[in-house]
């Protein structure tokens, strides 16, 4: 398998293909700010069905198979198809603006977290390995498709990320990335779509699906902190297991605690790690 690249970036409804390498070289942080820069200050519109395409992605899946089947196999379509899906992974420049704030904690939280996980339904392409999701105000998310990797993945990813950006790379006083801009590398170039009517009205079906989906979803996050995984360590006690057994408690509270059984015993599936379940 060759590595990829490219990246594909979707700014107001809008694809554009990104290559990673100039010169035989990965960009370097300032190249590609200039490169997602260049995006938006760009100001074509986006051409008939495009905006909302990845809610294929977001709905049924028989429709999106038959969809590829009868519109993109075949020309500019296909072509596009395979820059978004050889891409080394996908971002959204959003033009929302979110994350935490103090004054707001609760209802800021939620917001955020809906927002990576669904967006609008047609913003990220769902099936991709992840998508990194940029927001207006510079907070960033990743979106990540679960049948690849268990969290632990991402979370060792986004690790790395944030510890090479603030303690390696870090930004000037003006802050921009470190470095220089580059005139000579080529600008990112427009995907090309040519969809049909009838295609059209197959995204429209799949994105009123996954609206159903994603505004049933009642997700409510809130920061914790009135102890962390230091104590729990202290007492002998695996986080993992804590925030488990947690899990265990609540729903047993939630359905259970008005029920007198005389002999208890049920089980509660809870999340495991594939990697965690093999070596058992």
């Amino acid at each position: 398998m060759r590595d990829s690249k490219h990246i594909v970036v979707y700014h107001q409804g809008r694809y554009f293909k990104v290559w990673l390498y100039h010169d035989g070289r990965l960009l370097k942080p300032r190249e590609m700010e200039q490169q997602m820069q260049r995006i938006l200050d760009n100001t074509s519109e986006p051409q008939p069905g495009e905006a909302r395409l990845a809610a294929l992605t977001a709905g049924d899946r028989v429709p999106w198979a038959r969809c590829r089947q009868a519109y993109f196999g075949r020309g500019k379509n296909k072509q596009s198809l395979d820059a978004v899906e050889k891409a080394a992974f996908f971002v959204t420049l959003d033009e929302t603006e979110q994350g935490y704030r103090t004054e707001d904690p609760d209802t800021s939280m939620d917001s955020y977290a809906k927002s990576l996980l669904h967006g609008q339904c047609y913003d990220r392409w769902f099936d991709k390995s992840f998508t990194f999701v940029v927001f207006k105000n510079g907070k960033i998310g990743i979106n990540a498709e679960h049948s690849w990797a268990d969290a632990p993945i991402m979370a060792h990813l986004w690790e790395y990320v944030m510890a090479t950006d603030s303690r390696q790379l870090g930004y000037a006083e003006d802050g921009h990335c470190k470095g220089d801009t580059n005139p000579n590398i080529p600008y990112p170039t427009r995907l090309q779509w040519d969809i049909p009517e009838e295609c059209q009205e197959v995204i429209e079906t799949s994105l009123n699906t996954a609206n159903l989906l994603a505004n049933d979803v009642d997700f409510h996050s809130f920061p914790f902190v009135a102890f962390g995984k230091g104590i729990i360590k202290k007492c002998r006690t695996s986080p993992d297991a804590f925030v488990q057994l947690a899990l265990q408690l609540a729903h047993y509270k939630d359905k259970w605690h008005h029920v007198v059984i005389a002999s208890y015993c049920f089980k509660v599936k809870v999340w495991e790690a594939v990697p965690l379940k093999q070596e058992r």
